[in-house]
């Protein structure tokens, strides 16, 4: 089970905002953020996702997508992500 590794985490990490969607309760936001999969892990970082992935993972592999999200450089992320919308406009 993904909810006590989920929780560890969230204690491990105090300075990183942990949340849970109860998608029976928030079927529209479930909808809007894509959510088919119980769980489903979606990091964001200064309001860009970063990663989006449906299943459960062991501790140690969220312990790096932890660390990797951490150490991004994010003026770097931030800067594809404005190239990025510039190729997607007509």
């Amino acid at each position: 089970m993904f909810g006590p590794i989920f929780e560890a985490a969230s204690e491990k990490y105090p300075e990183i905002t942990f949340g849970k969607v109860d998608t029976e309760a928030q079927q529209q936001l479930a909808d809007e953020a894509g959510i088919s999969s119980i769980p489903t892990l979606m990091v964001f970082r200064d309001g860009i996702l970063l990663y989006n992935n449906p299943g459960a993972l062991p501790a140690e592999a969220l312990d790096e997508i932890i660390s990797a999200v951490a150490a991004l450089n994010m003026d770097d992320v931030l800067k594809e992500v404005a190239k990025q919308n510039q190729e997607a406009k007509p």
